[in-house]
């Protein structure tokens, strides 16, 4: 880097602070809450972009370190061989007395760490920077590589937001339209739409029936029953019952003690206005682990499915799974994801 792009960098943050200053003094002198929830959003800009440089900053740190290590090297390399050059071994020698005192573990493990440094550097100069990642919206979204240090195998988008307060709710009254039905509807993601199911619930504690909860691997019923018939005349028998939910059942729910303890039947119809006043808080935490992180997950199939040319089908194809495809982007929505 030389002192012309020094100073480029210099005159960007520049041109953003005088843009905040201009930002706070009209806020100053119209107070709204339009103007502070603006100020709010640049705060959360300039913390992102702050956090974008501190990356790029922390990996030519690492890359620094990793040029001095090599430069050690190479020069610890040249004084052995020069060391036993007059001797048969030398290659051998040199390699022994190079990595004295370090266990293969150390020696892979360093490595490692090289080939990561590395690949991130090669990574990062040939990344191609989007100018929307930079530009500073209303809504701010923060960009994830891994989910609390999972990683995610691409670029997790989230919003930001400044105050918890300020979270709306995560579920909606739509009135419907000619597609899809009136109901509770909630989105995990910019166009990512699901009307939330509410099923009934199976105590797998007292009833070992698991009538409807598993999709049937026949699909139809008609299909399937056309199977067992078949198996029975073929083996002199009854026709054997299939308890597994086929094409548009309705699914119901198992409900366990892994996800609500003291209460595995939590959420049955019948006694559900009851069960709201005595259900354990946490019951209710244990079940938020489970709910919670599985609407994540899902959260994150949809946008890594983004970037595919193709948006993953539920494998039917009728109304489940409707894609709207434009330029931009494609819209899912679910809005009977109880129904097999």
């Amino acid at each position: 880097m030389n002192a012309s792009e020094i100073l480029l960098l210099n005159k960007i943050y520049k041109s953003v602070l005088l843009d905040g200053r201009k930002h706070y003094t009209n806020a100053s002198k119209n107070p709204t809450i339009k103007s502070a929830r603006f100020l709010e959003s640049f705060a959360s800009y300039l913390v992102e972009m702050n956090d974008k440089l501190s990356m790029i900053l922390d990996l030519t740190d690492k890359y620094a370190a990793e040029c001095l290590d090599k430069a050690t090297e190479i020069r610890k390399e040249i004084e052995l061989n020069d060391e036993y050059s007059n001797d048969p071994s030398h290659m051998f020698l040199a390699h022994q007395k190079k990595y004295q005192g370090m266990s293969w573990a150390d020696m892979s493990e360093k490595d490692d760490e090289t080939k990561k440094t590395l690949s991130d550097v090669k990574s990062e100069t040939e990344k191609t920077p989007e100018k929307k990642n930079y530009k500073h919206n209303i809504i701010m979204y923060k960009s994830l590589d891994d989910i609390y240090g999972v990683d995610a195998g691409f670029t997790y988008k989230i919003p930001i937001i400044n105050k918890l307060s300020e979270i709306p709710s995560a579920f909606y009254w739509y009135g419907g339209d000619g597609k899809n039905p009136k109901g509770i509807y909630t989105s995990l993601s910019n166009g990512f739409y699901i009307k939330v199911p509410f099923p009934n619930i199976i105590d797998a504690t007292n009833s070992y029936n698991r009538t409807g909860s598993i999709k049937c691997k026949y699909k139809t019923y008609v299909e399937c029953l056309k199977i067992r018939t078949d198996l029975a005349n073929k083996y002199n028998s009854d026709v054997r019952e299939c308890t597994f939910a086929h094409k548009n059942d309705k699914y119901v729910k198992i409900g366990t003690t892994f996800r609500c303890p003291s209460m595995p039947h939590f959420g049955t119809h019948t006694s559900l206005s009851r069960d709201l006043d005595t259900i354990p808080t946490d019951d209710i935490k244990t079940m938020l682990m489970y709910s919670l992180s599985d609407m994540l997950i899902s959260s994150l199939w949809f946008q890594k499915s983004q970037t595919t040319k193709f948006l993953p089908n539920s494998g039917n194809p009728s109304e489940s799974v409707r894609h709207t495809k434009n330029a931009k982007s494609r819209n899912v929505v679910m809005s009977n994801i109880d129904i097999c």
